[in-house]
């Protein structure tokens, strides 16, 4: 049924010309600009002199329509009171059924159509802060003598959504929940100086060492995987599947910007496809040539945001049947589903998510997740379809985000070089007494999963780094747990400090193995370029996670830390929005 209203995003001017740089710097025409800025799912976008500037880029839609009909509306749905619309009278109002504002993120009362949305109110100091975001919160993991666990096995990382949320939450002052906090995820968010893989390998190695300043007994080990570049002429073949449901309404403006980042890196050749969900699904454009960029721009502002339930596994049900349907053998076919994760519909559980998305594996269809939200961000849910799927997981809360996070790293995140990529790190018990990966709490693996071919783990896409952080200590290994039957002598003339294994599969299925021998000597004479900044991260990660291993870590010796990398003329830690000045307004709180 057709609204028989007019609904519109009120923007001050300052943000708005803010917005235009943005598709500018995609480089869309002046033209294409124009449209993107006239308009976000069936909503106009009016500047308004009374607007202010919303540094979460949160936009709640308004209503034009007349005020009688407006009266006569509430009336009829008895839900007028004291000159508010109560939530009744806010479906009412609206053209669709009842479950139409289903998910959605709403106030106790809603303003009047037309009215100025009233400023937040807040809360007391003693009253619990509502929040219905939910993280998966593992174990960490423990320290281990090389003896009694001689394989450090784990999947490679390359998500990042951990460190994008988190800096949200400093950049706007609100506090910081350590459900959330995934050190793999910060430190890997960093893009470090690894070496290149040489020719006919696809994967390169680096190894560094380091102190480990919150425990000054031990050391750092850095081991980076690098993937190849792979080749850019690989046909794209891209659904993008929109939640348009209730609870994503104030972050609709967001997504059309994520969405149009994508699009403005795809190019001849390839094809785009895009689908609403919330109650149903909507095709809304179908395998457009991405060689006309004006016609791709018109199927994006097409899509409408129609509210209601998140029945995110219908819509992504009818993501992979479509582009099964539309399969490109030869290409890379990818779903992105934009989207806060917040499924109340159909399949909801974090299993059965996990579940449902690991019997997607088997397509060839990869998955993107990209995350919006706050107070209803359902990140485990998110994580786990990510981590189940072939996929990769980001978050998304500013136009640095987006810029940063998809539209730089987009070849990364569409190509995948390497499938189920799991690492395995042995340690020689003659130099090593004990050690701990730190981060990857829910990425370890037994014995049992690194050799089982059929375990599926997360992929590497091109040109993307893997860093792991190892925290030892050097001596001589003894058993803490004794076993009657396992033999634990160890070879005492080996000049090997560790053996890096690492099995993965091609894109077609091709079982393979890279191996790695770190020597005595190379872990003496490793360099230190990336390790200064890894152990930044994963000294402020061990602290926003308040981790029982952060020893002698604190604020102070975080600050330290970051004036020493601010003491290398190569690190601005001034720069905007870097990690660095992150931390830094971090330690200011």
């Amino acid at each position: 049924m057709a609204k028989s209203y007019k609904e519109y995003i009120s923007i001050c001017k300052e943000q708005f010309e803010d917005l235009k740089k943005f598709y500018e710097k995609l480089g869309y025409s002046s033209e294409q600009v124009k449209k993107l800025t006239a308009s976000c799912f069936g909503a106009e976008i009016v500047v308004e002199g009374s607007a202010r500037y919303s540094e979460d880029w949160e936009f709640y839609r308004r209503v034009k329509r007349s005020p009688v009909d407006d009266l006569k509306e509430a009336v009829q749905a008895n839900g007028f009171m004291g000159g508010i619309f109560t939530q009744k009278s806010a479906k009412a109002r609206s053209s669709m059924s009842a479950p139409a504002m289903c998910g959605a993120v709403m106030d106790s009362a809603m303003p009047m159509p037309g009215m100025p949305c009233p400023e937040p109110v807040m809360a007391d100091e003693e009253m619990p802060e509502f929040n219905s975001a939910e993280a998966h919160d593992a174990k960490e993991i423990e320290e281990s003598s090389p003896l009694d666990n001689p394989q450090l096995i784990f999947s490679a990382n390359v998500n990042t959504a951990s460190w994008s949320y988190i800096r949200n939450m400093i950049k706007t002052g609100r506090r910081l929940d350590r459900s959330f906090v995934r050190i793999e995820e910060i430190i890997n968010s960093y893009h470090y100086k690894l070496k290149k893989p040489t020719d006919g390998e696809l994967f390169s190695v680096t190894v560094e060492k380091g102190g480990c300043p919150w425990n000054k007994e031990n050391e750092l080990m850095l081991v980076g995987l690098r993937g190849k570049k792979a080749d850019k002429d690989i046909k794209q073949n891209i659904a993008l599947l929109i939640d348009v449901s209730g609870s994503m309404s104030d972050r609709w403006l967001l997504v059309q910007m994520s969405a149009a980042a994508i699009i403005s890196k795809l190019k001849k050749g390839d094809h785009l496809s895009i689908i609403a969900y919330s109650d149903n699904t909507v095709t809304v454009a179908k395998k457009i040539s991405c060689g006309d960029m004006d016609e791709c721009v018109k199927a994006l502002i097409s899509v409408d945001g129609i509210g209601g339930c998140t029945n995110g596994s219908k819509g992504l049900e009818n993501a992979y049947s479509f582009l099964k349907d539309n399969y490109n053998k030869d290409g890379n076919n990818r779903i992105f589903i934009f989207t806060d994760g917040d499924f109340n519909f159909g399949v909801t559980s974090e299993g059965g998510l996990a579940e449902y998305i690991r019997k997607k594996r088997e397509t060839g269809i990869y998955i993107s997740i990209v995350g919006y939200g706050r107070e209803n961000f359902k990140d485990n849910k998110m994580e786990a379809l990510a981590r189940n799927g072939n996929g990769n997981y980001t978050f998304i809360a500013n136009p640095s985000d987006i810029l940063e996070q998809l539209w730089k790293k987009l070849i990364s995140n569409l190509v995948t070089i390497a499938k189920d990529v799991k690492i395995s790190i042995e340690l020689n018990p003659q130099f090593v007494e004990k050690y701990r990966l730190i981060g990857y709490d829910a990425r370890m693996l037994t014995q049992q999963e690194f050799y089982d071919t059929e375990k599926a783990v997360d992929g590497i896409g091109s040109n993307h780094n893997v860093v792991a952080m190892v925290e030892l200590r050097r001596g001589k290994a003894e058993k803490k747990y004794s076993n009657r039957y396992v033999n634990t002598s160890s070879s005492a003339d080996s000049s090997e400090f560790a053996f890096i294994e690492i099995h993965y599969k091609t894109p077609d299925n091709e079982n393979m193995v890279f191996t790695k021998a770190v020597t005595i000597d190379e872990i003496e004479g490793a360099g230190s370029k990336n390790i200064p900044v890894a152990t930044l991260l994963a000294g402020f990660g061990l602290l926003v996670r308040d981790s029982e291993y952060k020893g002698e870590m604190s604020k102070e010796m975080l600050s330290e830390m970051l004036k020493d990398i601010g003491k290398n003329e190569k690190y601005d830690i001034n720069e905007k929005d870097s990690h660095f000045d992150i931390i830094g307004r971090y330690l200011k709180k």
